[in-house]
């Protein structure tokens, strides 16, 4: 159970940060509009309040699940300082959205939705970068760490703001949209994975690679950038609701978030070992 929340962990906090990031980007956006329907303004404070706390589920199971038995260095200082930057932000911007201040303090709300945004992305990078501190294995140290937490942080924040603009919006023919934006960014995370693990094959031994277990590796391809795909080819057919695509694809980006990072923490497991196992 503790290794269940331990691999669990990067992917709340990641998903809290890229929904936190989504939600600040269109707060901003919002407000360059005519003021919009109560609606609109109640999907920006539910995406920041889940945010918030997937981000919160994720640091308190970092917190108390046990380390891996890596040569890992701590969060650092500035990954504090910005994950709980943008918690503040979150906070400070939940309420002004929940005393109506889009009424009267728009720029006010566009200021801090483009800044919660920055943050948050500074904070998910602040994590790659962590990863990729010495003493850390080779195989965390790879360049493509920092644009691969990025994108995964992105997909899965941007697949639960769809799901809750699904519930709460008439999405009509912006359902294909999504699922084409979802596709999009999971191919982007595929092609990067891909290079990533050439690149980390390289420095296993020759009796590794011969040993490697490439099978979660397609499954991470396929859920990333498959079902998202697929779901939007079948989009319009009709022959499935939009509704129910929609959550097929958002299921398919999360479930590739949580084995990527099992696959992550397997990579760097030992040295000796084949980058494609699984611990």
């Amino acid at each position: 159970m503790r290794q269940v929340l331990m691999i669990a962990a990067l992917p709340l906090s990641a998903a809290g940060l890229g929904l936190l990031m989504w939600s600040g980007m269109t707060t901003a956006l919002l407000q360059l509009r005519p003021p919009g329907s109560a609606a609109l303004h109640q999907l920006q404070l539910i995406g920041m309040l889940m945010g918030s706390a997937l981000l919160v589920c994720g640091m308190l199971v970092r917190r108390f699940a046990p380390a891996p038995r890596l040569p890992t260095a701590p969060p650092g200082r500035r990954t504090r300082l910005l994950v709980w930057t943008t918690l503040g932000i979150s906070v400070f911007l939940c309420a002004l959205l929940i005393f109506g201040a889009w009424m009267r303090g728009g720029v006010w709300l566009a200021v801090l939705g483009v800044v919660q945004m920055l943050v948050a992305f500074g904070a998910v990078a602040a994590m790659a970068s962590d990863h990729a501190r010495p003493p850390s294995p080779p195989a965390w140290q790879q360049p493509l760490v920092l644009p691969v937490h990025l994108l995964l942080a992105m997909s899965t924040g941007l697949a639960l703001l769809y799901l809750l603009m699904d519930r709460l919006l008439v999405s009509g023919s912006d359902g294909r949209t999504m699922l084409g934006t979802l596709a999009g960014l999971g191919i982007c995370l595929a092609l990067f994975k891909v290079v990533y693990w050439r690149a980390i094959d390289r420095l296993a031994t020759a009796a590794s690679r011969a040993h490697t277990f490439h099978a979660p590796r397609v499954a991470v391809l396929a859920l990333a950038a498959g079902v998202p795909f697929a779901a939007w080819l079948l989009a319009p057919s009709g022959t499935v609701p939009a509704t129910a695509l929609l959550v097929m694809a958002a299921s398919g980006v999360c479930a590739a978030a949580v084995l990527e990072h099992r696959l992550f923490l397997g990579e760097g497991a030992t040295p000796a070992r084949a980058a494609g196992h699984v611990s």
